[in-house]
Order: structure tokens, then sequence, then C-alpha cells
């Protein structure tokens, strides 16, 4: 294949380029203000939650969450062991201690692990890659045992669990807008609530804690967590894309299980939105080697998040039985998973696919 395909790259339209270069033409000052509450607002609408309040990344956005529940100072917060790396990040940046569960066969945290987990203070619940399998039973759960919960919802703006948004999990969710979200704006992130309490925190928090906006009188401690509404006009403008985006993503993932032979891809529900297109090999070996080979042909994969018990660092840190996400996570493969991907693209991906993995 002569062209190369990248695994994710941002599908940016002429109307995005035009909505930014109008921004900027307007006289307005770039900073966060209206345009940002514009967005904020758009998303709370979206995914029914009251109040959401925007900061530049998902990173700082999973750490104001835990500062806003609480999850400080050595409060236990259990992780699911396959998720990026920010997630338990922050709760070692907020202070707390981290509780590594497995995840189950759907790749989200595992109720059952997190049941043997022990006392916990917090959990942060991951839909990866768009998928919300066990997240409404932790949340029944998490109530029942009086346990603050955080969704880390980066992967799945526009997926759904079965009664409810991606997004309105919880006591506080997260959203993430890089370049390989379904929504770019660059960067940023977005904290969602339906606490006014928690809302009012967040927004002091951010803002330096001002007694009143352009005060240099402050009411309590507080840094800079501002994002901008340049950022903002790209990201209203790819919001309102946001259904076709939906769309693309459910089309490719459904090409792709057509056209895929004697790979195992691991099933959406159809109120899920799939992220990335992941398939599952039969060792760590089969992957390398396909990923080494779909290279070779110009087109770009990627390994799935390794397991968080795996890292070095992370050596210390609390961990039941991880063996299903530990040995999984050696096997997942992202395969292209662009909305900018036509038919004709997948198609070839999966035919040199196919005839790779025919001589195993």
């Amino acid at each position: 294949m002569s062209k190369k395909i990248n695994q994710v790259e941002p599908n940016i339209s002429q109307q995005d380029i035009e909505n930014v270069t109008d921004y900027l033409s307007s006289g307005a000052w770039v900073t966060e203000h209206k345009l940002t509450k514009s967005f904020e607002d758009s998303i709370s609408k979206y995914v029914n939650r009251k109040f959401s309040v925007a900061v530049p990344n998902g990173t700082i956005g999973i750490y104001l969450a835990l500062l806003a529940a609480g999850l400080t100072d050595g409060k236990k917060v259990a992780v699911p062991n396959l998720t990026m790396i920010a997630t338990i990040n922050a709760i070692l940046w907020a202070n707390a201690v981290p509780v590594i569960v497995d995840t189950n066969d759907h790749l989200t945290m595992s109720l059952d692990s997190l049941k043997d987990a022990g006392e916990l203070d917090g959990v942060i619940f991951v839909p990866l890659n768009g998928r919300t399998n066990s997240g409404e039973e932790i949340e029944e759960y998490c109530n029942e045992k009086n346990i603050k919960l955080i969704e880390d919802s980066a992967h799945a703006l526009g997926s759904n669990y079965l009664n409810k948004n991606c997004g309105s999990l919880g006591d506080l969710s997260i959203f993430s807008f890089t370049p390989h979200k379904i929504i770019t704006m660059g960067q940023g992130g977005l904290v969602l609530t339906d606490n006014e309490l928690l809302y009012e925190y967040l927004l002091n928090i951010k803002t330096f804690n001002r007694s009143k906006d352009k005060s240099d009188w402050h009411d309590g401690f507080g840094l800079n967590f501002k994002i901008t509404d340049l950022q903002a006009a790209l990201g209203v403008s790819q919001f309102s894309r946001i259904e076709e985006f939906i769309k693309k993503k459910n089309n490719i993932y459904t090409l792709y299980r057509d056209q895929l032979e004697n790979v195992n891809i691991i099933n959406f529900n159809n109120y899920e939105t799939p992220w990335f297109i992941d398939i599952i090999l039969d060792s760590k070996e089969t992957r390398d080697s396909l990923n080494k080979h779909l290279f070779s042909q110009n087109i770009e994969t990627r390994d799935s998040y390794p397991a968080l018990s795996k890292q070095p660092y992370l050596k210390d840190v609390k961990k039941g039985n991880l063996g299903f996400s530990e040995s999984i996570a050696e096997k997942i493969l992202w395969l292209p998973s662009s909305t900018t991907l036509d038919s004709g693209e997948v198609k070839s991906i999966s035919k040199i696919i196919n005839k790779y993995l025919s001589k195993f």
C-alpha cells in the first residue's frame, strides 16, 4: 500500500478551519470566555449532566475530579489494570493510594475483582475504547458501599451504557479532546458533575479562587487550569459533527468485523461507539509479527496499553489477581480507526491481515 495509513488522525474539515479563522478575526481576546462556556454547556446537555468545567487536558480533569471528591492524602482508589497511564498517575498526583483491579473479557473493570479489592474510598471506572459493560453495575455497587465513583470517559464521548450516556456515570466524569479522540481541540478536557457544590469547587480551583472576576483578592487556594476560546472554537465546530463521527466509527467497525477472517474482535453493543478497532491475537509474538508486517505495508497500528501492573515504577502498588488483564494486554492490536478512513482502505487492510494470518 503506497499511501501511509495512520492508526489514527484528527478529522479537520474546512468548516473547522473557517470557524477558527472567524474567531481569530473577531477581535476576541483568545483566552477562555463565552465560547468555552458554550462548549461546556453543549457537552453537558448532550450527556445529560448539569454542570461541566473545561480544563487543559483529561489528566488534569481526573486530578481535579479526585480533589473535588476528597480522594486525596491516603484515600484508597481502585483503578482498572487496563487503562492509559494518566488514570493512575492522577491518583498518585492527588496523593491518594491506587489499588489495581482486574478487568473482564470486555476489557472494563471486573465487578468481582472490585469486590475483592478490600476497603475503598473511591473507584475510577474506565469505559475503555467505548465499551461500557459493567459500568452501571459498578455505579450501583459504589452507591451501596458509599464509595465515590469517577468515570474516566476519555475514550467514550458518544458511547452509552444501557440506560445512560458515557460522561454521566458516578459523582464526576471526564472527557479528553486530544487529537486521537472522537472530537478534538488539540488538547483539552472536561470535568462533569450533577453536584453544584463540586461544580463550584472546580470553578474556583481552576481560576485561582478569585473573590470575583478580575479581582486579585482570593477566597482560598487555587491555580490556573483554564483553556482558551481559540480551542473552544475548534471544539464547538467538531462537536457539531459528533453524529457524523459516531456513524463513521460504527461503519468502520462493522466493515472490519465483516471483512476479517479468523480474527478475534471483541464485539461492541449497538449503544456503544467504537473508539479504536481492537483485535486479539493468539500470542504476543503473533501480535508483534503482524504489527511489523503491517508497518512494512505502510499501515500503522498500535499495541494496547500495557497492564499497569507491568509498569516498573508501579511495582509497589497494591494489586489483586490480575491474570486476565496481564495476559490479554499483550495480545491486543489496535487497527487504523480514524474517521478519515474510507471503505476501500478498510477492505485493503483486512485483506492484508487475512493473508498474513493464514500462514499461522
